[in-house]
């Protein structure tokens, strides 16, 4: 594929993660035991030696946060008191909340919850499939998946759109550490900074699309037993890159906008319908969930109970690390579409809002597969042993009938979800990826992004029909631990702008 000669890619920059990824799917395919064992180890290393950092800088971010919002900067305008939003506010929170999320809820929803009420963890006297258990399990889905990790999504997002949009900056990740480092960086440290990231990101994304190509293959076959594994994973990753490509070319304001409310609407009529067909004790859930998550919020946050413990490194640190690999990318990308916003509006919209609405989904469908799981425990049990974790959603619309209707919904909200965040996220691996700039923000050159996306799909159609997905996404994990050092800074230097926004912006 040609890049057009007046936007070449930063080599530095672009060609590092391309081999390393490459690399690393050869490696896995050749020695898929050793391959796997050795990121095991190394991921192992990380979660047990800087477990506590990874909580720590969490539960911080998601204070300054707070602090942010009712901060003199919360006034501040991102790009300045002249700038104008791109975007109108509905498409922006579809935007922001199909970008960040993926086909994590539709995925987890399920099936973490009831992890945590069959396997509690062994520092809390909880007995197993209990109402206990039912009660710590919401509130520790509602802490992995509410305002803490959007906190580390929102803070570098909204440090990034300052720097780059007030001053019109280089789109670089670097410049987020102005504020703490001052603008006396090598131009190494700055390509070093990009190369981690990115390739953090795209290996995630990989992982994530052979995770959901094989949920996505799953419940096809559910559906039509006759059709094979692999023509069902091909098609599906067929039908993901050529939906991408004709979305790449489309922009922020076409293609990007348009998925995302297209996913929003799926997602409202999907829930709606389960709340219309089922007889669920929805409302009674979610108030469970939020009783839940602010009894247990310092101890998880702090870990005062679980410090050194597995259940903490398995669940907690690791969904922390995960979302920090991915934060800084994906900061440059919500960071860049909130040009117009005030502070506070964009904390709003790419925090509270997005959290809000991933913890009344989580109250609703984690809620309905524990008070199914409380009346046939063994039947829940068997399947998340023998068939997997990604089971469990199907299990759930067995028990509660009309299976094909939800089967169907959930198979398209899930490629349509995946499809949407691969774009905004190739989005900005291609404008980091970029020379220079482009001439405009929202229109990143379609052949860089068509790359990413190409190069992300061919890796995980080979990783789940050759090697498996395990070892490949273990190396986004990896990639956790130099963002919480990047992280860091750059919450310091967050925290200098909100008392200082006249000496930074």
């Amino acid at each position: 594929m040609q890049f057009p000669p007046e936007l070449p890619v930063r080599k530095s920059v672009f060609w590092p993660p391309v081999i390393l990824l490459i690399f690393a799917v050869v490696l896995s395919i050749l020695y898929p035991g050793v391959f796997d064992l050795k990121m095991r180890e190394i991921q192992n290393w990380i979660l047990i030696n800087f477990s506590l950092g990874f909580s720590w800088l969490s539960f911080l971010m998601t204070l300054l946060i707070g602090w942010v919002f009712f901060s003199p900067l919360g006034k501040y305008r991102i790009g300045g008191e002249n700038a104008k939003p791109r975007l109108h506010t509905v498409s922006w929170f579809a935007i922001v909340l199909c970008t960040t999320i993926a086909v994590g809820i539709l995925f987890w929803g399920s099936a973490e919850p009831l992890s945590h009420f069959l396997f509690p963890p062994e520092f809390f006297p909880i007995e197993q499939q209990s109402e206990a258990a039912k009660s710590f399990a919401l509130g520790a889905l509602f802490f992995h998946w509410g305002f803490t990790p959007y906190a580390i999504y929102a803070v570098p997002a909204l440090l990034f759109g300052l720097m780059y949009h007030q001053k019109k900056n280089k789109f670089r990740l670097g410049l987020m550490l102005k504020p703490t480092l001052g603008t006396k960086k090598s131009k190494l440290s700055e390509s070093l900074v990009d190369m981690i990231s990115l390739f953090a990101l795209v290996a995630g994304m990989a992982a994530s699309l052979g995770a959901g190509i094989l949920s996505l293959s799953g419940g096809i076959q559910n559906i039509f037993p006759n059709v094979s594994f692999s023509l069902s994973s091909s098609v599906v990753t067929l039908l993901i890159v050529f939906t991408f490509v004709i979305s790449a070319k489309s922009g922020i304001e076409k293609g990007i906008k348009n998925l995302s409310l297209f996913n929003l609407g799926f997602f409202l009529i999907f829930i709606s319908l389960f709340l219309i067909l089922t007889n669920g004790e929805f409302l009674k859930n979610i108030m469970l969930g939020f009783q839940q998550y602010f009894s247990n919020f310092l101890d998880l946050s702090l870990q005062i109970s679980g410090k050194k413990k597995q259940w903490t490194y398995d669940w907690s640190t690791f969904n922390f690390a995960i979302w920090m690999a991915w934060a800084p990318i994906t900061a440059l990308f919500l960071g860049k579409i909130a040009i117009g916003r005030t502070v506070r509006e964009f904390l709003l919209v790419s925090w509270f809002f997005p959290a809000l609405f991933c913890l009344i989904w989580m109250g609703i469908f984690g809620g309905s597969t524990l008070d199914l799981a409380l009346i046939s425990p063994d039947k829940f049990l068997d399947s998340f042993v023998e068939r997997g974790p990604e089971s469990i959603i199907y299990l759930v619309f067995e028990e509660i009938g009309y299976y094909p209707l939800f089967a169907g919904i959930f198979l398209i909200a899930m490629f349509i979800s995946y499809v949407t965040a691969a774009d905004s996220s190739t989005e900005a691996l291609a404008s980091l990826s970029m020379r220079g700039g482009a001439e405009d923000d929202f229109h990143v050159p379609s052949s860089i992004k068509i790359f990413w996306g190409i190069l992300i799909g061919a890796t995980a159609w080979i990783m789940i029909n050759f090697s498996g997905i395990d070892g490949v996404r273990i190396l986004s994990v990896i990639g956790g631990l130099p963002a919480l050092f990047f992280l860091s800074l750059v919450s310091i230097g967050l925290t200098l702008v909100s008392f200082s926004p006249k000496k930074y912006l």
